[in-house]
């Protein structure tokens, strides 16, 4: 049983392994050298063997080396089971992410300012930085929960090491180059928002392929539980913050979203954004469903919260109805197909992996962080008065 505990202490609290990292590279250098490294960590996908010179790039080798291992409670067979989990349901789980757990992240005003801050909405290269963040999203969601991701060596341990990293320059220049509010926000990316996250990512889609009519075990859901608190981990995660099962998860990722559910002009944006991108993908037909999906996975309240066009819920109830017969026939088959199980999951991977890379121009995600937090606002605004 996950003890009642004090969430307000968590929104001070951040990561201080990669944050020490962070501060010694600039005392012992400069401010440069983080933004070296950032640069480093958002172009490069394997950050091993020394990219950068010199003492930096020990830094980094020794870094990697020191968060490699996995905690001494991580259950390999439990990780294994949630991965089947994913793979069985990715593209489902692809939907949620994108009609779920992002705009109920985005609702939550003091987190989403740090998105929003970090420059999503403004783009590179005439690509939205929206796009970026949600393929960077997926890649990340697919390294983790890939077969061997999280083995020694794998992609997802790469992944993690390297999205903490980011969270932790990200944290840095915020706090010294964008005057970021503290008392009102608490610290950027904290404690307590990187548990909503990872919650979004598993609490959340758990539930949310409940509603779509997925029925799995109590086995199986305490184990993606087991395997994001493994992410956690390898994120910088404080364990106190890790739920033993799904239904302590679930509670947990209410009570954080609960008290951190508020309207926020950001927040608005970002979810706008989301719909408008999620509306030129599923194309003219299907854009109408965006708001009708977007409604029933989160709820009216986060709707409203949001500025999502409002849906009669009549609408909702169809669309989920439809969704259920789908997923229930798709279960069926399935199981008297075990081989069609198999290739399903194979087929669900492997396309939201293709996707990802032909969104990022046939690359792996790179993990893109904006340039005014490297070079500061100024120059992006002249760069963009240039275009």
């Amino acid at each position: 049983m996950l003890p009642a505990i004090d969430l307000s202490p968590f929104r001070m609290q951040q990561d201080a392994v990669a944050d020490a990292l962070i501060a010694d590279l600039v005392r012992d250098h400069d401010i440069q050298a983080a933004n070296r490294l950032l640069q480093t960590l958002t172009r490069n996908y394997d950050i091993r063997g020394r990219l950068l010179p010199g003492p930096l790039g020990e830094r980094l080798d020794q870094y990697l080396e020191a968060t490699a291992p996995p905690p001494a409670w991580a259950n390999p067979d439990a990780i294994r089971t949630a991965q089947r989990v994913f793979a069985t349901n990715a593209v489902t789980i692809a939907m949620l992410l994108n009609f779920r757990s992002l705009p109920m992240a985005y609702s939550c005003a003091n987190g989403s300012k740090v998105l929003y801050e970090t420059g999503l909405l403004t783009a590179r290269d005439g690509v939205p930085n929206l796009v970026r963040r949600l393929m960077e999203t997926a890649q990340f969601v697919i390294y983790a929960m890939e077969p061997g991701g999280l083995s020694p060596g794998g992609r997802g341990i790469l992944t993690t090491q390297k999205v903490r990293l980011i969270h932790a320059s990200i944290r840095h220049l915020l706090i010294t180059q964008r005057q970021w509010d503290h008392q009102h926000h608490g610290a950027p990316i904290n404690q307590e928002d990187m548990a909503g996250t990872l919650l979004s990512f598993s609490a959340l889609v758990l539930e949310g392929l409940e509603m779509s009519g997925y029925k799995l075990s109590r086995e199986q859901k305490d184990a993606y539980i087991h395997c994001w608190n493994v992410v956690g981990h390898w994120l910088g995660l404080d364990e106190r913050l890790m739920a033993p099962n799904y239904d302590e998860a679930l509670q947990l990722g209410y009570t954080i979203f609960d008290q951190q559910l508020a309207p926020s002009p950001w927040g608005v944006q970002l979810a706008a954004a989301l719909a408008e991108d999620m509306g030129r993908k599923v194309g003219v037909l299907l854009k109408p469903a965006v708001p009708v999906l977007i409604r029933y996975y989160c709820g009216n309240h986060v709707g409203d919260v949001l500025g999502i066009a409002q849906v009669p819920l009549v609408h909702q109830r169809r669309v989920a109805n439809r969704i259920k017969l789908l997923s229930s026939g798709l279960q069926r088959a399935e199981t008297l197909m075990p081989v069609l199980r198999w290739l399903l999951g194979k087929m669900s991977v492997d396309f939201l992996q293709n996707t990802t890379t032909v969104f990022n121009g046939f690359k792996h995600a790179q993990f893109y962080v904006p340039t005014y937090l490297t070079e500061g606002a100024e120059a992006l605004r002249q760069r963009n008065e240039t275009r």
